[in-house]
Formats: structure tokens, C-alpha cells, sequence
């Protein structure tokens, strides 16, 4: 590790735009050019860090940043995993999502109304298939389709 430097306050405004061209004018965590550019650091007291300077954030990263390691150990996270569970985090927000809509959720495909020919059709394939009920498409429908590689016919929205 190089020499470590104890800053004065005087010297925040030059470190950060020092560091901030060596991030190439961005912030080190959105990526975008910071308005209000931040000098961030690990701080000692509160998350038991080093003090030493990670880079520089725009105010609302930096902002970010603090609610996620303060509240880090509210729910059961150390700061020494922290930067695992934030690596799951990322992967879990970016993979593929299951094909079900959460009932807190308006889901707009429920709407539309299944045609009766096409209800019909899984009819005859199905063994036991839910009632029409209007033509509303239901969870058991949607399965019976995909089961039997049929594409569902709805009529069209007024």
C-alpha cells in the first residue's frame, strides 16, 4: 500500500478534483458527471472503517452508499459482507424473472377474455379443464395452454 496521507480540511476540495479526473469526471458508483461532487471515505466511528478515501461519489450516491452501511446491520448484514450480498443483489435484479404477475400487481393480460373456440380447443385435450367463467383466463388455463404448446386466442379489447 502507498504512504497513507492524513488530510486537512483545506485539502478536500483539491483531493477531489484530483481523484474525480482520475475517475475520468465521473462518479465512481453511477457513472454519470457529478453536480455536487463528494470526497468518500469509510468512516472509523460509526462502521468501524479505515478513514481512508475510497473515491469520489456524486451527493446522491454518497447518500446511497451511507443508508446501505448504516442500515447494513439493522437487518443482519456486517460491513464485512457487505460488498458479497450487494454482488447477489446485483445478480438477482438482473436475472431472468418467473412468468407470474404478484397479486398486489394489476395484471392487463387478465383482462382480455379467451375466445370460446379457443377454450374449446384445450378442452378437448384436457382431461378436466376449469369452467369458461366468461372467458377470464386463469392461472390452470395459462397452464393448460403451455402444457399443450396451444396459443391461447382472446377476442380483441373495445
Amino acid at each position: 500500500m502507498k504512504d497513507i496521507i492524513q488530510l486537512h480540511t483545506s485539502d478536500i476540495a483539491e483531493t477531489r478534483e484530483e481523484i474525480l479526473a482520475l475517475q475520468g469526471a465521473v462518479c465512481a458508483i453511477c457513472g454519470k458527471p457529478p453536480e455536487r461532487p463528494v470526497l468518500d471515505h469509510s468512516h472509523k466511528k460509526k462502521n468501524k472503517g479505515t478513514g481512508l478515501v475510497r473515491g469520489v461519489l456524486c451527493s446522491n450516491c454518497n447518500v446511497f452508499l451511507a443508508k446501505i452501511e448504516n442500515n447494513g446491520p439493522r437487518y443482519g448484514i456486517d460491513l464485512y459482507n457487505l460488498p458479497r450480498i450487494l454482488r447477489n443483489v446485483s445478480s438477482y435484479l438482473e436475472q431472468e424473472h418467473y412468468p407470474y404477475i404478484h397479486p398486489s400487481e394489476k395484471d392487463c393480460t387478465s383482462e382480455r377474455r379467451l375466445m370460446i373456440r379457443s377454450y374449446n380447443t384445450i378442452c378437448k385435450h384436457a382431461k378436466s379443464a376449469p369452467p369458461y367463467n366468461g372467458g377470464k383466463f386463469s392461472h390452470k388455463l395459462k397452464m393448460l395452454f403451455k402444457m399443450y404448446n396451444i396459443t391461447p386466442e382472446f377476442y380483441k379489447e373495445k
